[in-house]
Protein backbone atom coordinates (compact mmCIF):
# COMPACT_ATOMS: atom_id res chain seq x y z
CA UNK A 1 0.00 0.00 0.00
CA UNK A 2 2.73 1.96 1.11
CA UNK A 3 4.28 1.65 -2.68
CA UNK A 4 1.25 2.38 -4.51
CA UNK A 5 1.19 5.71 -2.68
CA UNK A 6 4.41 6.30 -3.69
CA UNK A 7 3.66 5.56 -7.36
CA UNK A 8 0.83 7.79 -7.10
CA UNK A 9 3.12 10.96 -5.31
CA UNK A 10 5.69 10.31 -8.07
CA UNK A 11 3.11 10.69 -10.99
CA UNK A 12 1.32 13.23 -8.82
CA UNK A 13 4.41 15.26 -9.12
CA UNK A 14 5.58 14.01 -12.55
CA UNK A 15 2.52 16.10 -14.12
CA UNK A 16 2.48 18.70 -11.20
CA UNK A 17 6.55 18.75 -13.07
CA UNK A 18 4.99 18.73 -16.92
CA UNK A 19 2.48 21.28 -16.19
CA UNK A 20 4.49 23.65 -14.85
CA UNK A 21 6.75 23.39 -17.75
CA UNK A 22 3.72 23.57 -20.42
CA UNK A 23 2.32 26.38 -18.77
CA UNK A 24 6.06 27.75 -18.70
CA UNK A 25 6.07 27.20 -22.21
CA UNK A 26 3.00 28.36 -23.09
CA UNK A 27 3.93 31.93 -21.00
CA UNK A 28 7.28 32.11 -23.16
CA UNK A 29 5.50 32.00 -26.45
CA UNK A 30 2.76 34.41 -24.87
CA UNK A 31 5.47 36.44 -23.86
CA UNK A 32 7.20 35.97 -27.27
CA UNK A 33 4.23 36.29 -29.35
CA UNK A 34 3.29 39.48 -27.66
CA UNK A 35 6.90 40.71 -28.06
CA UNK A 36 6.62 40.74 -31.94
CA UNK A 37 3.19 42.02 -31.98
CA UNK A 38 4.66 45.23 -29.59
CA UNK A 39 7.76 45.03 -32.41
CA UNK A 40 5.37 44.71 -35.22
CA UNK A 41 3.09 47.35 -34.05
CA UNK A 42 5.56 49.78 -33.02
CA UNK A 43 7.03 49.05 -36.66
CA UNK A 44 3.85 49.95 -38.19
CA UNK A 45 3.17 53.01 -35.71
CA UNK A 46 6.81 54.21 -36.13
CA UNK A 47 6.46 54.23 -39.83
CA UNK A 48 3.08 56.23 -39.92
CA UNK A 49 4.39 58.74 -37.66
CA UNK A 50 7.64 58.67 -40.08
CA UNK A 51 4.87 59.16 -42.73
CA UNK A 52 3.21 61.87 -40.74
CA UNK A 53 6.46 63.18 -39.86
CA UNK A 54 7.27 63.65 -43.73
CA UNK A 55 4.01 64.73 -44.54
CA UNK A 56 4.50 67.88 -42.12
CA UNK A 57 7.75 68.83 -43.19
CA UNK A 58 6.41 68.92 -46.46
CA UNK A 59 3.48 70.96 -45.09
CA UNK A 60 5.44 73.23 -43.45
CA UNK A 61 7.85 73.37 -46.32
CA UNK A 62 4.70 74.82 -48.12
CA UNK A 63 3.21 76.82 -45.97
CA UNK A 64 6.98 78.66 -46.01
CA UNK A 65 7.22 78.54 -49.43
CA UNK A 66 4.10 80.67 -49.55
CA UNK A 67 4.73 82.63 -46.77
CA UNK A 68 8.21 83.61 -48.89
CA UNK A 69 5.91 84.13 -51.83
CA UNK A 70 3.28 86.25 -49.53
CA UNK A 71 6.26 88.36 -48.15
CA UNK A 72 7.57 88.72 -51.19
CA UNK A 73 4.30 90.29 -53.27
CA UNK A 74 3.24 91.84 -49.83
CA UNK A 75 6.57 93.97 -49.92
CA UNK A 76 6.52 94.81 -53.49
CA UNK A 77 2.93 95.54 -52.99
CA UNK A 78 4.31 97.87 -49.79
CA UNK A 79 7.13 99.52 -51.79
CA UNK A 80 4.89 99.99 -54.75
CA UNK A 81 2.08 101.97 -52.62
CA UNK A 82 4.96 103.52 -50.68
CA UNK A 83 6.14 105.21 -54.65
CA UNK A 84 3.03 106.07 -55.30
CA UNK A 85 2.41 108.29 -52.07
CA UNK A 86 6.29 109.41 -52.87
CA UNK A 87 5.44 110.48 -56.36
CA UNK A 88 1.85 111.73 -55.15
CA UNK A 89 3.63 114.28 -52.93
CA UNK A 90 6.40 114.75 -55.28
CA UNK A 91 3.33 115.98 -57.78
CA UNK A 92 1.50 117.94 -54.70
CA UNK A 93 5.15 119.26 -53.85
CA UNK A 94 5.94 120.36 -56.92
CA UNK A 95 2.67 122.18 -58.12
CA UNK A 96 2.63 124.31 -54.59
CA UNK A 97 6.53 124.98 -55.37
CA UNK A 98 5.36 126.53 -58.30
CA UNK A 99 2.30 128.31 -57.11
CA UNK A 100 5.29 129.39 -53.72
CA UNK A 101 7.49 130.66 -56.37
CA UNK A 102 5.55 132.32 -58.19
CA UNK A 103 4.38 134.17 -55.44
CA UNK A 104 7.87 134.78 -54.04
CA UNK A 105 8.85 136.49 -57.33
CA UNK A 106 5.58 138.56 -57.90
CA UNK A 107 6.33 140.03 -54.14
CA UNK A 108 9.72 140.59 -55.24
CA UNK A 109 8.50 142.79 -57.97
CA UNK A 110 6.24 144.49 -56.01
CA UNK A 111 9.17 145.17 -53.29
CA UNK A 112 11.40 146.71 -56.17
CA UNK A 113 8.28 148.90 -57.60
CA UNK A 114 8.03 150.24 -53.62
CA UNK A 115 11.38 150.65 -52.92
CA UNK A 116 11.95 152.88 -55.89
CA UNK A 117 8.37 154.83 -55.19
CA UNK A 118 6.13 153.00 -57.86
CA UNK A 119 3.09 151.66 -56.19
CA UNK A 120 2.56 148.20 -57.11
CA UNK A 121 -0.87 147.72 -59.45
CA UNK A 122 -4.10 146.39 -57.58
CA UNK A 123 -6.24 144.81 -60.34
CA UNK A 124 -10.20 143.94 -59.89
CA UNK A 125 -11.30 140.57 -60.22
CA UNK A 126 -13.14 142.02 -63.27
CA UNK A 127 -10.46 143.18 -65.15
CA UNK A 128 -9.38 141.20 -68.01
CA UNK A 129 -5.67 139.50 -68.23
CA UNK A 130 -5.22 141.54 -71.55
CA UNK A 131 -5.32 144.44 -69.52
CA UNK A 132 -3.17 143.01 -66.74
CA UNK A 133 -0.06 142.23 -69.12
CA UNK A 134 -0.60 145.73 -70.60
CA UNK A 135 -0.21 147.70 -67.22
CA UNK A 136 2.24 145.00 -66.29
CA UNK A 137 4.40 145.79 -69.20
CA UNK A 138 3.82 149.71 -68.86
CA UNK A 139 5.06 149.06 -64.82
CA UNK A 140 8.06 147.37 -66.28
CA UNK A 141 9.18 150.27 -68.47
CA UNK A 142 8.89 152.82 -65.78
CA UNK A 143 11.02 150.46 -63.42
CA UNK A 144 13.27 150.30 -65.85
CA UNK A 145 13.86 153.53 -66.36
CA UNK A 146 13.61 154.49 -62.28
CA UNK A 147 16.17 152.14 -61.69
CA UNK A 148 18.19 153.82 -64.33
CA UNK A 149 17.98 157.54 -62.39
CA UNK A 150 15.93 158.90 -65.33
CA UNK A 151 12.36 159.21 -63.74
CA UNK A 152 13.64 162.80 -62.54
CA UNK A 153 15.78 165.03 -63.13
CA UNK A 154 18.17 167.78 -60.31
CA UNK A 155 20.90 169.40 -59.89
CA UNK A 156 24.31 167.26 -60.64
CA UNK A 157 25.85 168.83 -57.91
CA UNK A 158 24.44 171.23 -55.06
CA UNK A 159 25.89 172.44 -51.98
CA UNK A 160 23.91 172.74 -48.84
CA UNK A 161 25.55 175.37 -46.17
CA UNK A 162 28.84 174.74 -48.10
CA UNK A 163 28.33 170.68 -48.00
CA UNK A 164 27.90 169.05 -50.73
CA UNK A 165 27.17 165.45 -49.13
CA UNK A 166 24.10 167.49 -47.63
CA UNK A 167 23.46 168.68 -50.41
CA UNK A 168 23.12 165.54 -52.57
CA UNK A 169 21.34 163.35 -49.84
CA UNK A 170 18.76 166.57 -50.05
CA UNK A 171 18.63 165.88 -53.88
CA UNK A 172 18.01 162.60 -53.99
CA UNK A 173 15.08 162.90 -51.45
CA UNK A 174 13.13 165.41 -53.41
CA UNK A 175 13.42 163.53 -56.64
CA UNK A 176 12.19 160.48 -54.58
CA UNK A 177 9.33 162.58 -53.01
CA UNK A 178 8.31 164.47 -56.43
CA UNK A 179 8.31 160.86 -58.08
CA UNK A 180 6.47 159.36 -55.24
CA UNK A 181 3.77 162.16 -55.18
CA UNK A 182 3.87 162.12 -59.23
CA UNK A 183 2.70 158.63 -59.42
CA UNK A 184 -0.14 158.80 -56.29
CA UNK A 185 -1.67 161.79 -57.92
CA UNK A 186 -1.69 159.32 -61.07
CA UNK A 187 -3.44 156.75 -59.20
CA UNK A 188 -6.12 159.13 -58.20
CA UNK A 189 -6.06 160.77 -61.56
CA UNK A 190 -6.78 157.43 -63.22
CA UNK A 191 -9.11 155.77 -61.05
CA UNK A 192 -11.30 158.88 -61.74
CA UNK A 193 -11.22 158.83 -65.12
CA UNK A 194 -14.16 157.93 -67.02
CA UNK A 195 -14.31 156.53 -71.17
CA UNK A 196 -15.21 160.16 -71.59
CA UNK A 197 -12.60 161.89 -69.65
CA UNK A 198 -9.18 161.15 -71.43
CA UNK A 199 -8.47 164.72 -72.18
CA UNK A 200 -9.22 166.03 -68.75
CA UNK A 201 -7.19 163.23 -67.06
CA UNK A 202 -4.41 164.01 -69.45
CA UNK A 203 -4.71 167.77 -68.48
CA UNK A 204 -4.86 167.13 -64.62
CA UNK A 205 -1.62 164.80 -65.06
CA UNK A 206 0.18 168.31 -66.77
CA UNK A 207 -1.11 170.10 -63.76
CA UNK A 208 0.40 167.99 -61.34
CA UNK A 209 3.40 167.63 -63.38
CA UNK A 210 3.94 171.64 -63.11
CA UNK A 211 2.91 172.06 -59.44
CA UNK A 212 5.78 169.20 -58.54
CA UNK A 213 8.32 171.19 -60.52
CA UNK A 214 7.22 174.35 -58.53
CA UNK A 215 7.66 172.40 -55.10
CA UNK A 216 11.34 170.92 -56.21
CA UNK A 217 12.33 174.10 -57.47
CA UNK A 218 14.88 174.66 -54.39
CA UNK A 219 17.15 171.08 -56.16
CA UNK A 220 15.20 171.91 -59.40
CA UNK A 221 13.32 168.73 -59.00
CA UNK A 222 11.63 167.47 -61.61
CA UNK A 223 9.82 164.26 -63.47
CA UNK A 224 11.33 163.70 -66.65
CA UNK A 225 10.02 163.83 -69.57
CA UNK A 226 10.81 159.98 -70.31
CA UNK A 227 8.68 158.95 -67.32
CA UNK A 228 6.05 161.27 -68.35
CA UNK A 229 5.10 159.71 -71.09
CA UNK A 230 5.35 156.37 -69.71
CA UNK A 231 2.88 157.22 -67.30
CA UNK A 232 0.76 158.91 -70.35
CA UNK A 233 0.83 155.33 -72.34
CA UNK A 234 0.04 153.88 -68.97
CA UNK A 235 -3.05 156.09 -68.82
CA UNK A 236 -3.72 155.36 -72.35
CA UNK A 237 -4.14 151.89 -71.76
CA UNK A 238 -6.67 151.99 -68.99
CA UNK A 239 -8.73 154.28 -71.17
CA UNK A 240 -8.75 152.24 -73.75
CA UNK A 241 -9.99 149.21 -71.34
CA UNK A 242 -12.47 151.96 -70.23
CA UNK A 243 -13.50 152.45 -74.09
CA UNK A 244 -13.73 148.57 -74.88
CA UNK A 245 -15.87 147.87 -71.45
CA UNK A 246 -18.18 150.97 -73.35
CA UNK A 247 -18.23 148.99 -76.60
CA UNK A 248 -18.89 145.53 -75.03
CA UNK A 249 -22.13 147.37 -73.52
CA UNK A 250 -23.65 147.79 -76.94
CA UNK A 251 -22.20 144.61 -78.00
CA UNK A 252 -24.20 142.99 -74.99
CA UNK A 253 -27.31 144.54 -76.50
CA UNK A 254 -27.13 143.20 -79.80
CA UNK A 255 -26.21 140.07 -78.37
CA UNK A 256 -29.45 140.12 -76.16
CA UNK A 257 -31.59 141.14 -79.53
CA UNK A 258 -30.04 137.97 -81.57
CA UNK A 259 -30.89 135.80 -78.46
CA UNK A 260 -34.58 137.19 -78.11
CA UNK A 261 -35.52 136.59 -81.62
CA UNK A 262 -33.93 133.57 -82.09
CA UNK A 263 -34.38 131.83 -78.94
CA UNK A 264 -38.09 131.28 -77.83
CA UNK A 265 -37.27 130.56 -74.29
CA UNK A 266 -36.03 126.93 -75.43
CA UNK A 267 -32.75 128.01 -74.19
CA UNK A 268 -34.43 128.60 -70.28
CA UNK A 269 -36.81 125.49 -70.85
CA UNK A 270 -33.65 123.21 -70.96
CA UNK A 271 -31.60 125.01 -67.89
CA UNK A 272 -34.76 124.71 -65.91
CA UNK A 273 -35.56 120.67 -66.78
CA UNK A 274 -31.58 120.30 -66.08
CA UNK A 275 -32.02 121.63 -62.85
CA UNK A 276 -35.60 119.95 -61.70
CA UNK A 277 -33.35 116.63 -63.13
CA UNK A 278 -30.60 117.16 -60.57
CA UNK A 279 -32.86 118.11 -57.76
CA UNK A 280 -35.03 115.07 -58.41
CA UNK A 281 -31.98 112.90 -58.84
CA UNK A 282 -30.64 113.91 -55.38
CA UNK A 283 -34.07 113.85 -53.67
CA UNK A 284 -34.07 109.64 -55.29
CA UNK A 285 -30.96 109.31 -54.20
CA UNK A 286 -32.25 109.74 -50.05
CA UNK A 287 -35.23 107.57 -50.80
CA UNK A 288 -33.29 104.64 -51.82
CA UNK A 289 -31.22 105.12 -48.41
CA UNK A 290 -34.03 105.62 -46.24
CA UNK A 291 -35.69 102.42 -48.02
CA UNK A 292 -32.45 100.42 -46.77
CA UNK A 293 -33.63 101.13 -43.32
CA UNK A 294 -37.24 100.19 -43.34
CA UNK A 295 -38.62 96.85 -43.26
CA UNK A 296 -42.62 95.46 -44.02
CA UNK A 297 -45.08 97.91 -44.80
CA UNK A 298 -43.56 101.21 -44.89
CA UNK A 299 -40.35 99.63 -47.44
CA UNK A 300 -42.65 98.63 -49.32
CA UNK A 301 -44.83 102.18 -49.75
CA UNK A 302 -41.18 103.60 -50.21
CA UNK A 303 -40.40 101.15 -52.82
CA UNK A 304 -43.49 102.35 -54.77
CA UNK A 305 -42.55 105.77 -53.84
CA UNK A 306 -39.28 105.14 -55.94
CA UNK A 307 -40.34 103.57 -58.70
CA UNK A 308 -42.90 107.03 -59.24
CA UNK A 309 -39.47 109.04 -58.73
CA UNK A 310 -37.78 106.99 -61.37
CA UNK A 311 -40.72 107.08 -63.61
CA UNK A 312 -40.88 111.46 -63.40
CA UNK A 313 -37.31 111.20 -63.68
CA UNK A 314 -37.39 109.77 -67.13
CA UNK A 315 -40.96 111.64 -68.12
CA UNK A 316 -38.09 114.73 -67.11
CA UNK A 317 -35.13 113.40 -68.89
CA UNK A 318 -37.18 112.59 -72.50
CA UNK A 319 -38.62 116.27 -72.64
CA UNK A 320 -35.15 117.64 -71.65
CA UNK A 321 -33.81 115.32 -74.46
CA UNK A 322 -36.46 116.78 -76.75
CA UNK A 323 -35.85 120.27 -75.80
CA UNK A 324 -32.24 120.08 -76.37
CA UNK A 325 -32.61 119.12 -79.86
CA UNK A 326 -35.07 121.44 -80.35
CA UNK A 327 -32.57 123.74 -78.98
CA UNK A 328 -29.55 123.24 -81.98
CA UNK A 329 -31.76 124.83 -83.96
CA UNK A 330 -31.18 127.84 -81.91
CA UNK A 331 -27.19 127.76 -82.31
CA UNK A 332 -26.63 130.96 -81.00
CA UNK A 333 -25.39 131.09 -76.94
CA UNK A 334 -22.69 131.77 -74.54
CA UNK A 335 -20.11 129.34 -73.70
CA UNK A 336 -19.24 129.83 -69.86
CA UNK A 337 -16.33 128.85 -68.40
CA UNK A 338 -16.78 128.98 -64.19
CA UNK A 339 -15.46 127.46 -60.98
CA UNK A 340 -15.90 127.30 -57.66
CA UNK A 341 -12.88 127.53 -54.97
CA UNK A 342 -14.81 126.39 -52.12
CA UNK A 343 -16.93 123.54 -53.46
CA UNK A 344 -14.37 121.62 -55.89
CA UNK A 345 -11.30 123.41 -55.25
CA UNK A 346 -8.31 124.50 -57.29
CA UNK A 347 -8.23 122.88 -60.48
CA UNK A 348 -11.49 122.60 -61.66
CA UNK A 349 -14.19 124.20 -63.69
CA UNK A 350 -17.43 123.64 -65.51
CA UNK A 351 -17.89 124.44 -69.42
CA UNK A 352 -21.46 124.73 -70.48
CA UNK A 353 -23.79 126.94 -72.22
CA UNK A 354 -26.73 129.26 -71.89
CA UNK A 355 -29.13 130.97 -74.23
CA UNK A 356 -29.66 133.50 -71.51
CA UNK A 357 -30.57 136.95 -72.54
CA UNK A 358 -28.55 137.17 -69.57
CA UNK A 359 -26.04 135.11 -68.81
CA UNK A 360 -25.07 136.03 -65.52
CA UNK A 361 -28.89 134.69 -64.52
CA UNK A 362 -27.93 131.38 -65.12
CA UNK A 363 -24.39 131.06 -63.41
CA UNK A 364 -26.48 132.89 -60.02
CA UNK A 365 -28.68 129.93 -60.56
CA UNK A 366 -25.78 127.25 -60.55
CA UNK A 367 -24.60 129.01 -57.19
CA UNK A 368 -27.33 128.93 -55.52
CA UNK A 369 -28.82 125.46 -56.74
CA UNK A 370 -26.97 122.98 -55.04
CA UNK A 371 -23.24 124.24 -54.08
CA UNK A 372 -22.37 126.29 -50.80
CA UNK A 373 -20.42 129.06 -52.54
CA UNK A 374 -21.39 131.13 -55.53
CA UNK A 375 -19.59 130.28 -58.85
CA UNK A 376 -16.44 132.80 -59.75
CA UNK A 377 -16.63 133.28 -63.92
CA UNK A 378 -13.57 132.67 -66.10
CA UNK A 379 -14.93 133.71 -69.58
CA UNK A 380 -18.39 134.32 -70.90
CA UNK A 381 -18.15 133.88 -74.68
CA UNK A 382 -20.69 134.52 -77.35
CA UNK A 383 -20.60 132.28 -79.76
CA UNK A 384 -22.71 131.69 -83.18
CA UNK A 385 -22.85 127.77 -82.67
CA UNK A 386 -22.37 127.04 -78.94
CA UNK A 387 -23.84 123.55 -79.09
CA UNK A 388 -21.58 122.76 -81.02
CA UNK A 389 -18.34 124.68 -79.07
CA UNK A 390 -19.46 123.24 -76.39
CA UNK A 391 -19.87 119.35 -77.75
CA UNK A 392 -16.20 119.83 -79.07
CA UNK A 393 -14.41 121.28 -75.87
CA UNK A 394 -16.46 118.14 -73.88
CA UNK A 395 -14.96 116.17 -76.06
CA UNK A 396 -11.17 117.81 -76.02
CA UNK A 397 -11.53 117.30 -72.52
CA UNK A 398 -13.28 113.78 -72.20
CA UNK A 399 -10.72 112.18 -69.99
CA UNK A 400 -10.37 115.02 -67.21
CA UNK A 401 -14.52 114.60 -66.16
CA UNK A 402 -15.27 114.78 -62.83
CA UNK A 403 -18.25 112.43 -63.57
CA UNK A 404 -17.40 109.81 -65.87
CA UNK A 405 -20.50 108.25 -65.84
CA UNK A 406 -23.19 111.19 -66.00
CA UNK A 407 -22.20 113.43 -68.86
CA UNK A 408 -24.36 115.92 -68.18
CA UNK A 409 -22.17 116.81 -65.63
CA UNK A 410 -19.80 119.62 -67.11
CA UNK A 411 -16.92 119.53 -64.30
CA UNK A 412 -13.33 118.93 -65.86
CA UNK A 413 -10.01 118.73 -63.92
CA UNK A 414 -8.39 121.09 -66.11
CA UNK A 415 -7.44 124.98 -65.48
CA UNK A 416 -8.40 127.84 -67.11
CA UNK A 417 -5.66 128.32 -68.96
CA UNK A 418 -6.00 124.67 -70.86
CA UNK A 419 -9.62 125.75 -72.05
CA UNK A 420 -8.66 128.99 -73.00
CA UNK A 421 -6.00 127.12 -75.37
CA UNK A 422 -8.61 125.13 -76.61
CA UNK A 423 -10.97 127.82 -77.57
CA UNK A 424 -8.14 129.69 -79.33
CA UNK A 425 -7.83 126.77 -81.42
CA UNK A 426 -11.56 126.75 -82.05
CA UNK A 427 -11.18 130.74 -83.00
CA UNK A 428 -13.50 131.50 -80.09
CA UNK A 429 -11.91 134.69 -78.59
CA UNK A 430 -13.34 136.30 -75.38
CA UNK A 431 -12.22 137.84 -72.14
CA UNK A 432 -10.30 135.97 -69.50
CA UNK A 433 -10.29 136.15 -66.00
CA UNK A 434 -7.72 133.59 -63.71
CA UNK A 435 -7.90 135.42 -60.86
CA UNK A 436 -10.99 134.11 -58.48
CA UNK A 437 -12.60 136.27 -56.22
CA UNK A 438 -14.40 133.44 -54.10
CA UNK A 439 -15.84 136.25 -51.87
CA UNK A 440 -17.96 133.65 -49.61
CA UNK A 441 -15.73 131.20 -49.51
CA UNK A 442 -12.85 133.60 -48.90
CA UNK A 443 -15.22 135.39 -46.08
CA UNK A 444 -16.33 131.82 -44.20
CA UNK A 445 -12.66 130.98 -43.42
CA UNK A 446 -12.15 134.70 -42.59
CA UNK A 447 -15.45 133.92 -39.91
CA UNK A 448 -14.15 130.51 -39.12
CA UNK A 449 -10.49 131.39 -38.08
CA UNK A 450 -11.99 134.34 -35.39
CA UNK A 451 -14.73 132.18 -34.28
CA UNK A 452 -11.48 129.97 -33.51
CA UNK A 453 -9.28 132.35 -32.23
CA UNK A 454 -12.76 133.95 -30.00
CA UNK A 455 -13.29 130.35 -28.54
CA UNK A 456 -9.64 129.70 -27.44
CA UNK A 457 -9.47 132.86 -26.06
CA UNK A 458 -13.15 132.54 -23.72
CA UNK A 459 -11.68 128.56 -22.98
CA UNK A 460 -7.87 130.44 -22.09
CA UNK A 461 -9.34 132.88 -19.89
CA UNK A 462 -11.72 130.23 -18.14
CA UNK A 463 -8.43 128.40 -16.77
CA UNK A 464 -7.30 130.08 -13.53
CA UNK A 465 -3.57 131.18 -13.36
CA UNK A 466 -2.78 129.55 -10.73
CA UNK A 467 -4.86 127.40 -7.89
Amino acid sequence: MNIFHTKDKVIQKHNKMKGNMIEGIDIHVYLSALFCGAIIVLAIKGKSNHTKRIEKIAEIQRQKENLEKESIENQVAKLEGELEEVERKITSGQEHFKTLEESTEKLELERQYIEVGLQPPVYRFDDREELKAQINKCYADQYRVISRGLATNAYSKWEWFGCEKTGARMVEDYRYLSLKAFNAEFDAIRKTMRHSTYDTAVNKLHRVNGQLGKLGETANATISAEFFNLKINELNAWHRELLYRERQKAERKKQQAILREQNNQSGDEADDLEDEISYRSSDLKKAQALALKLHGASAKVMEERIQKMKSEIAKLENKFQRTTSQAQITKVGYIYVISNLGSFGEGVVKIGMTRRLEPMDRINELGDASVPFKFDVHTMAFVQNAPEIEKKLHRKFDEQRVNVENNRKEFFKVSPQQVKAAMDELNVSSDWYYDVEAKEYRESILIREAMNKQSHENLTGSIPASI
